[in-house]
């Protein structure tokens, strides 16, 4: 309550809401209600329902509720007497049209009619209000919801933001986990040539002795070396095959022993993982494991294989049925559509020897992720990249790398969808920056026509190393042969290879027999 000598007011709070009533004397009422009546939008929205001045109501929401209402009864009543009007309205007019009554007979009705249209034109000036009170609450209501929406929508963004962090951060955990996989795998293969071996499919036992084969079929042995046992004889001569030379023969019972711990190596394990997690492999505790969080999965998956041999069983029939992702040679290594962690694994475990590199059916961003690493190694000399789409950016990279590699001689280009403009930019980085690449290749491009014609004949007469080129599988037409055999006369050095459906072509040139000896055609 506040009160002072000329105005008392009174201040009720019911929850959230506030009723005000004000007292006061008669000379200062009107200066009140002006300034109520202007603040009352202010006040409704701090929870108003009802403000009093004097016997003066400003406000009442209870009360115009109410009033509302009445309106809305009394605006149905209306309608219902208008519609009863119309429609007896409308049968008088049938009457009046079946007995034929002259138009001026009908005066009366007109008048009223202008009765009932002034009747209905109040109604329909109260409906108007009610609706424009209707419409604006409505529009409050949307405001309000709108207001809310917008707040949605940005906690929404947060979280999808949120769960991408998630992911990346549960991608880097379950190649923590698979680290740990690793570790032994790398630390084996850097003191080991890396020549490529099946995984173990039978038991592996360990040599507890050295052994020198006195004979061709027995198997010389080191003490501790790893031996995976391929048949049981009654003699005690079992046929072994070493997991550390990859040579076969026999060795006795007495000489080794059952070697738990390494009976499932990790380079093995990483594989069964990868094709595990990748395929649509039909065992209920595989696709359990899937279920899993990628924190959880690997740790999972070898704890399982380890402790439940059947299982360990089928996937390595299983997963022998499919191309190895990665193979080992003893100077190269093949990657057939590998994943991110064999990427990483590739990486990690090439070495000097490794001077031929295959890459076949992989994705564009595996190549340009792999092209820096392969092509700054100063030991690549032989690459090939087979059934995989080169990309534009796929193709700068592989020119900036061109550009400052002197160890490559050789470079195949195997249904990789290379077109003329990509031929213009291999071809422009060789001429300029380039002096070691011998050999190169072009084959199954069909998108390469007679537009790279140009381009190749200049590199084959300004190129000073190239001795071999191959555009097998191309669409370079009639022309376009015609120019690559200009050059040819050019530069005595290089051989060009060609389909046997340009022999023809070839053969009518006017200088044929000075250049046949560098043409082949398959």
């Amino acid at each position: 309550m506040f009160k002072d000598n000329q105005v008392e007011v009174v201040v009720i709070k019911e929850g959230n809401s506030i009723i005000v009533t004000c007292y006061a004397p008669h000379y200062l009422m009107e200066s009140l209600l002006v300034t109520a009546r202007d603040s009352v939008d202010m006040l409704k929205e701090m929870g108003l329902i009802s403000l009093t001045i004097g016997y003066y109501t400003v406000y009442d929401e209870h009360a115009i509720d109410e009033e509302v209402k009445s309106l809305m009864k009394k605006l149905e009543m209306v309608e219902r007497e208008r519609d009863d009007l119309l429609e007896e309205n409308a049968k008088l007019k049938g009457t009046i049209d079946t007995l034929g009554i002259s138009y001026e007979g009908r005066e009366v009705d007109e008048s009223n009619k202008s009765s009932i249209q002034s009747s209905e034109s109040e109604k329909e000036e109260n409906k108007k209000k009610m609706k424009k009170a209707m419409k604006m609450e409505i529009e409050h209501l949307q405001s309000s919801l709108q207001s809310k929406t917008e707040t949605l929508i940005g906690v929404e963004k947060t979280l999808i933001e949120r769960e991408k962090e998630i992911e990346q951060l549960q991608e880097k955990i379950s190649l923590m986990n698979i680290q740990q996989l690793k570790e032994t795998s790398i630390t084996l293969r850097n003191d080991q040539p890396t020549k490529y071996m099946d995984p173990p499919k039978g038991p592996v036992y360990v040599a507890i002795r050295e052994w020198e084969a006195r004979d061709s079929p027995q198997l010389s042995i080191n003490k501790g070396e790893k031996l995976e046992i391929k048949k049981e004889r009654t003699d005690g001569w079992w046929l072994a095959r070493s997991l550390d030379t990859d040579q076969e023969g026999f060795v006795h019972i007495s000489f080794i022993k059952k070697d738990e711990e390494s009976e499932l190596s990790t380079l093995e394990s990483l594989e069964l993982f990868h094709y595990a997690m990748t395929e649509n492999v039909d065992i209920p505790k595989i696709k359990e494991i899937k279920t899993r969080s990628n924190v959880e999965r690997a740790s999972l998956f070898l704890s399982l294989i380890k402790q439940d041999s059947v299982l360990l069983d089928q996937l390595r029939t299983k997963e022998h049925g499919k191309p190895k992702a990665i193979r080992w040679y003893d100077d190269c290594v093949q990657l057939t559509s590998p994943s991110l962690i064999q990427c990483q694994e590739v990486v990690s475990l090439l070495t000097y020897k490794h001077t031929n590199i295959f890459i076949i059916k992989s994705s564009p961003n595996v190549v340009c992720d792999l092209l820096p690493v392969f092509l700054q190694n100063e030991k690549v000399k032989h690459l090939r990249i087979q059934d995989t789409q080169l990309t534009k950016d796929c193709i700068s990279s592989l020119c900036n790398l061109l550009a400052n590699n002197k160890s490559l001689i050789d470079l195949f280009l195997y249904n990789c969808s290379i077109d003329d403009k990509a031929v213009a930019d291999i071809t422009n980085v060789l001429q300029t920056h380039n002096n070691t690449l011998l050999q190169l290749v072009f084959f199954n491009n069909p998108r390469i026509t007679s537009v790279s014609a140009q381009s190749l004949s200049e590199l084959i007469i300004n190129s000073s190393a190239l001795d071999e080129l191959s555009v097998r599988g191309t669409l370079i037409s009639f022309d376009g042969i015609l120019l690559l055999l200009e050059s040819l006369t050019i530069n005595k050095n290089i051989t060009l290879t060609l389909d046997m459906k340009d022999k023809d072509t070839c053969t009518e040139y006017h200088d044929y027999n000075i250049i046949k000896n560098r043409l082949i055609f398959l």
